[in-house]
């Protein structure tokens, strides 16, 4: 089973806003898909391990390409409602499960509109990442 390294987005209900997303990050490999009613855009650096993160020379690699994407989204367009970037986070929660969701702050990286950060309780924890988005910032990746 390959474990992939990537930044997904959820885009709503719209798929032209995943599409719009995808075309931000052109050049590097992406996807748009529907899941459970939502569009997500999902980019995969190329070049990273898709065994997991199985030492300190792939976290390392993991991390900087993680800090490149999280770079390129503060300049997106504001078409997602959340994003985060790590192995396998693909579909990591659907919209009703994030906002759901008892503690955000475990999701380093974590990305959320303004509306979101407002419905689940504007903690503290979160950052300005970029005009109307909030973020727990990301710490990178490790090798247990």
């Amino acid at each position: 089973m390959a474990y992939i390294y990537a930044l997904n987005a959820e885009c709503g209900e719209r798929e032209t806003h995943a599409r719009d997303l995808a075309r931000h990050f052109e050049g590097r490999s992406s996807r748009v898909f529907s899941s459970e009613g939502a569009w997500w855009c999902s980019i995969a650096p190329e070049g990273l391990s898709e065994r997991g993160i199985g030492s300190a020379a792939e976290a390392a690699a993991m991390t900087a390409a993680g800090r490149q994407l999280y770079w390129l989204l503060r300049t997106a367009p504001p078409v997602y409602r959340y994003a985060l970037a790590g192995v396998e986070t693909d579909e990591f929660r659907t919209y009703a499960e994030l906002v759901a969701e008892k503690d955000l702050t475990r999701f380093a990286g974590l990305v959320v509109s303004e509306d979101i950060w407002a419905a689940t309780g504007e903690r503290a924890e979160f950052s300005d990442f970029a005009p109307g988005y909030r973020w727990i910032p990301y710490r990178g990746e490790t090798h247990r």
